[in-house]
């Protein structure tokens, strides 16, 4: 029974109310806006009661008559889909809404498949301007016949619209659906007028889903996203009634749901580890709340699955207690499955190395490759050796052009005044800064003479005598000749360890390369100061010292098992400094190298003797890998799909080669994962403790990798996960990636040229004073971070 205060409700459709509210005893239904009727609440309730007992008979909607008064409608008869009459449906509803239909009239004996315009198409023709239906029409259909159903199709083309899925116009009697409970009104989809009233546009719909990226800052880039194509295909496939879940319902029940599918879809990448091998990669963060944190990734064959972010205590950070914590993560990962741990370059990180491989012999320790050479080119621009000073004299000079446009907001107004600033446009890159810096600033070099010259520039002198200083201090330089070829030449020697960092910056399996192209990567440096030979020194002596802390051993094996280096395309190509090409096992300086890694990974002797036996074979084309197809092969396949397709009759040496050629040699699909985190704890401020946060950038980061392996990848969503200068939410996270390196990469900050240093601020919303005052106060620190550093 509906007790006497039950609470108000309201429907509204198509702009006509249907309103119940209480009083005395008395439910007041209004329909039509035209007229209103009072019902009695006691005979009310008896009509529910009733339809309470028949919900399990009858799902579809029932007329309710107002009252005991009989209200006629000049509509009574009409319906949305008037020539359904005119056919026999044969079958119930297919999904999307297809059936299976006769036509009264006799036209064929078969069924025709289709919707109601393929009905009224074959009925009556197609409308005006209505695509083919890919039907023919009736020709058993007398004229007249045609002609009344024309005008019945209009009658109802008056009332309920013109578009294939119309609006009705309810009139008096109103539909109810049936009541599950006698307190609640469910309203469900029926196959009536009622449910194309429910209905809307395409138009419609998609003004509701741009409102809704609008209206939560969400990046228009998630729209390519697979995961929000099978979001809307769910809800158009939902239950009848679906409601959306609650925030509670997603932060924690479904969350651990989940969690718990995206471990079951792993195991298939996880169940290669045994034959390909791992890299447990790690890397060490502070948050902007100072909150030490350690993320942890298992790498194999490209592959980085998220395994899990630490928060580390500030006061301890010693190499014994990160030791235990990779520790665990090879333990949790198989000790058998995991072939190195890569971390950063640190000292500390050094001694984690130590305390790993005393623990696991067979386990390498390997610094990031790209953070090593980042570290090399800084090396470079602080050196204090005289026949270095210039360079870090000039990148001294550059960095004070930057900060000037930077730091003096009218300066920076009369620079992106000037043309062509789109080549500036770079984003912040945690390695390799020192030659962003320097090539973005030659890249300006004509706009900044202008500027300097402009009437504009001369008009900024204004305040204290240290400002002026400065102001001339910068025009100086951009007009100077020797600083700007200075430059250049420093740029030229410096790049081809840029060219060698972006190389290994990346999720790609370039393990067996690195060896060869550190080579020509000094090479090129020799040949680009060939004219000065102190300064060569220099940096020649530099790259050596990184050199002997570099993993040679594993690099070297890893060259020596990659059959490109063994084809013909390779041995009669030239190497840096125009000398001939070796194989990879008879270059003096690889031999000891590549034997030494292989001690420490087979240290059965018997086994050891059948691995080189087959090395043998490898090297000189003999044996099982002397057919024709194996050796052309070697020049065009990838090193993995080589020893799958012809290393495999060498059982021993192809389970070597697979697990080492499967490695990473940087930690940049670590660092992917800190955007998220930064994005979820304090971007849209949420209240999450952390394992909350722990399992939603699990969840987030595995799910990209697992939509690689659909099958419309390749097609529709092709790279749509690309970290480059990625998608989805990383794209429009780069301004709070730019402040992360900013505020938390402790070699050097940088500033882009006219690029503000915190450009997420103008993404924010700027309603909420409570965001403003906090901005202004990350502002504050940052500005007090840059003068400790300076």
């Amino acid at each position: 029974m509906l007790p006497l205060s039950a609470p108000s409700f309201n429907l509204s459709i198509q702009g006509h109310a249907w309103t119940s509210v209480e009083k005395a005893g008395i439910l007041v239904i209004g329909g039509d806006l035209r007229q209103s009727s009072l019902v009695s609440l006691q005979a009310f309730n008896r009509r529910m009661i009733k339809m309470d007992e028949n919900e399990e008979a009858d799902s579809s909607a029932e007329i309710l008559p107002i009252g005991n008064e009989e209200i006629k409608d000049e509509h009574a008869e009409l319906t949305a889909t008037p020539l359904k009459k005119y056919v026999t449906f044969v079958m119930d509803r297919k999904e999307g809404n297809s059936c299976k239909w006769i036509c009264n009239f006799g036209c064929r004996s078969e069924p025709y498949t289709g919707t109601y315009s393929r009905v009224r198409a074959h009925l009556i023709g197609l409308l005006p301007g209505q695509k083919s239906q890919g039907i023919v029409i009736c020709a058993k259909v007398k004229k007249e016949e045609r002609e009344k159903m024309k005008a019945e199709e209009d009658e109802a083309k008056q009332v309920f619209g013109s578009s294939s899925r119309r609006v009705p116009v309810p009139s008096t009697p109103i539909v109810f659906p049936t009541w599950k409970t006698s307190t609640s009104v469910v309203v469900e989809r029926g196959r009536n007028a009622l449910d194309v009233s429910k209905t809307s546009s395409t138009d419609e719909v998609d003004g509701v889903i741009a409102r809704f990226f609008y209206g939560n800052g969400i990046p228009f880039d998630v729209a390519k996203s697979p995961v929000w194509v099978d979001m809307v295909k769910a809800i158009n496939e939902a239950p009848r009634g679906y409601k959306p879940p609650c925030a509670d319902k997603i932060a924690t029940t479904l969350l651990l749901e989940e969690k718990t599918k995206v471990d079951q879809a792993l195991i298939f990448i996880k169940q290669r580890w045994a034959t390909y091998g791992v890299s447990i990669v790690s890397d060490g963060w502070t948050n902007l709340k100072n909150q030490p944190l350690m993320n942890l990734m298992a790498v194999s064959d490209s592959k980085a699955v998220f395994i899990n972010v630490i928060d580390c205590p500030g006061d301890d950070n010693s190499s014994e207690f990160i030791a235990d914590l990779l520790l665990e993560a090879i333990e949790s990962v198989g000790t058998h499955n995991v072939f190195q741990v890569l971390t950063d370059n640190s000292d500390i990180c050094r001694d984690v190395g130590k305390i790993i491989e005393s623990r696991h012999p067979h386990i390498f320790w390997s610094g990031s490759m790209a953070h090593g050479l980042s570290l090399l080119m800084k090396d470079i621009i602080k050196s204090t050796n005289p026949n270095l000073a210039f360079v870090g004299e000039n990148y001294e000079r550059a960095k004070k052009i930057v900060r000037y446009i930077n730091n003096h907001s009218s300066a920076k107004y009369i620079f992106l005044t000037f043309p062509a600033l789109d080549v500036i446009q770079f984003s912040k890159s945690r390695f390799g800064h020192h030659f962003i810096l320097l090539e973005g600033i030659v890249q300006v070099k004509n706009v900044l003479v202008n500027l300097v010259l402009s009437e504009e520039w001369e008009k900024l002198k204004r305040g204290g005598s240290k400002l002026n200083l400065e102001h001339e201090e910068v025009k100086r330089t951009i007009l100077d000749d020797d600083f700007w070829n200075k430059v250049m030449a420093i740029l030229a020697f410096i790049k081809p360890i840029w060219e060698m960092i972006c190389f290994c910056d990346s999720d790609k399996v370039t393990i067996g390369e690195v060896y060869p192209r550190l080579d020509a990567m000094l090479g090129c440096i020799k040949d680009a100061l060939s004219e000065s030979i102190e300064v060569c020194q220099v940096v020649s002596d530099l790259f050596m010292v990184h050199w002997k802390q570099m993993n040679i051993p594993l690099y070297g094996l890893a060259y020596v098992l990659t059959p490109f280096y063994y084809s013909g395309a390779s041995l009669t190509s030239l190497a840096q400094g125009g000398e001939k090409r070796k194989k990879p096992h008879a270059d003096p300086d690889v031999h000891k190298s590549y034997l030494d890694a292989l001690d420490r990974l087979v240290s059965d002797s018997k086994k050891a003797a059948l691995v080189r036996q087959q090395l043998s074979d490898f090297v000189s084309n003999r044996g099982v890998f002397a057919r024709p197809q194996a050796i052309k092969d070697r020049e065009t396949m990838s090193s993995l799909s080589w020893w799958d397709l012809h290393g495999v009759t060498a059982p021993e040496l192809y389970g070597l080669a697979v697990r080492v050629l499967s490695q990473s040699v940087s930690t940049s699909c670590v660092e992917r994962g800190w955007s998220t985190y930064e994005y979820i704890h304090d971007v849209k401020r949420n209240r999450l403790n952390s394992n909350m946060a722990r399992s939603l950038i699990y969840v987030h980061y595995n799910n990209r990798l697992l939509t690689r392996y659909r099958e419309d990848y390749e097609g529709t969503y092709k790279d749509w996960d690309t970290i480059v200068s990625d998608d989805g939410l990383e794209n429009d996270m780069k301004g709070i990636e730019d402040r992360e390196h900013f505020l938390l990469y402790n070699e050097e900050e940088e500033v882009s040229i006219a690029t503000s240093s915190f450009p997420y601020y103008a993404q924010c919303d700027g309603s909420s004073a409570l965001s403003q005052a906090h901005q202004l106060h990350e502002i504050a620190q940052v500005k007090r971070l840059r003068s400790s550093r300076d």
